[in-house]
């Protein structure tokens, strides 16, 4: 029987190379977390994907008001000149004088205050004005006034599917004014709704200021003047003011808790949608949809765009939400239930 030979063991391939070994482990490692995060995070926009594509809100059944079209409502205010397009409407023709002053002026929040409740009676004052040296023509007036009214019946139509009793009409007398040249603006980083960008700076004393410029014009004291006058005419019903200007920008809306003149709140709408404020090259483009969105912000609903469905409660905002405007046609659009109860209509 032959001998047998020990053979001592050789090195190893870990102490042959021991920092090799160490650096493979580590990239395996990393692969690993990597795999890890890449797995949660698809599983996390599976979650996101599936709450958002879940079943739209259903239209509330509990107790539903049939609200009749409240219509043009008189103002009261003379001298006038009707509208040729649309007969139903006048341009307040002024100026306006102190022996027109009414007796009685209404009870006026004299400071920031929060944005009144969307119920009862409330109507709707539009202000024109133009801009680069172009009025506003009568039939432009017209077309606008349309998509208001349009907007007003939707208003109504959204109230009584929650079971609120709102008429929204349009006062029969509108106010003319000449406007300024397209205005160079300060851009600010600011956020609106869940987006941040770029916003122009001063834009609630911009729509203030030219509120001012336009009450003077009509021969009033001032804006508040110019509002309380206008309240007085109209004591059973709120009062919504929008500024139409005739410039492409981004509309915008100075409620009561946001205004700088006690009393004073409006709706800021361009005559087309842009980023920022620039000179109108094509027609004015009147949308119902951006009409309603911004007088709503008047009565407490906030935007709800930029931000994902998962940002709001379950069940609350759908893609349908006029907050949201994800579309500009009012038929594909409504209100859901959060909006809902910033306007007062639920619980």
């Amino acid at each position: 029987m032959k001998p047998v030979r020990a053979i001592a063991p050789g090195p190893s391939l870990l102490a042959q190379a021991p920092s090799e070994a160490v650096d493979l482990r580590i990239w395996v490692g990393l692969f690993g977390v990597g795999l890890v995060i890449l797995l949660a995070e698809f599983v996390r926009l599976a979650l996101r994907a599936r709450r958002e594509s879940r079943p739209e809100i259903p239209a509330i059944a509990a107790g539903p008001v049939e609200n009749p079209p409240l219509g043009t409502v008189e103002l009261g205010l003379r001298p006038k000149e009707s509208n040729p397009t649309n007969p139903r409407y006048a341009r307040f023709a002024g100026p306006f004088r102190d022996e027109q002053r009414a007796e009685a002026r209404p009870a006026m929040p004299w400071r920031r205050v929060a944005c009144p409740p969307l119920r009862g009676r409330v109507v709707l004052v539009s202000l024109f004005v133009g801009a680069d040296g172009r009025a506003w023509s009568e039939d432009e007036i017209a077309r606008h006034l349309a998509a208001l009214e349009r907007a007003a019946r939707w208003m109504e139509e959204q109230a009584g599917r929650y079971g609120v009793e709102v008429g929204v009409g349009l006062a029969d007398v509108y106010f003319e004014m000449e406007g300024e040249t397209t205005p160079e603006v300060e851009m600010i980083v600011a956020q609106s709704g869940g987006e941040v960008g770029l916003f122009e700076a001063d834009s609630t004393i911009r729509a203030l200021t030219l509120m001012s410029r336009a009450a003077a014009a009509q021969g009033f004291r001032d804006a508040v003047d110019f509002v309380q006058e206008v309240a007085a005419r109209l004591p059973d019903a709120a009062v919504a003011w929008l500024l139409h200007l005739r410039l492409a920008g981004r509309s915008y809306a100075v409620p009561l808790d946001r205004t700088e003149l006690d009393g004073v709140s409006l709706a800021f709408c361009h005559a087309r949608q842009a980023n920022f404020t620039e000179p109108l090259i094509r027609p004015p483009v009147p949308q119902g949809a951006v009409l309603a969105h911004e007088v709503l912000h008047l009565f407490g609903a906030q935007d709800k765009y930029g931000w994902p469905l998962s940002h709001f409660p379950a069940g609350s905002v759908s893609r349908r939400d006029v907050m949201r405007l994800d579309s500009v046609r009012l038929s594909e659009l409504r209100v859901d239930p959060l909006t809902a109860r910033e306007l007062g209509w639920g619980r």
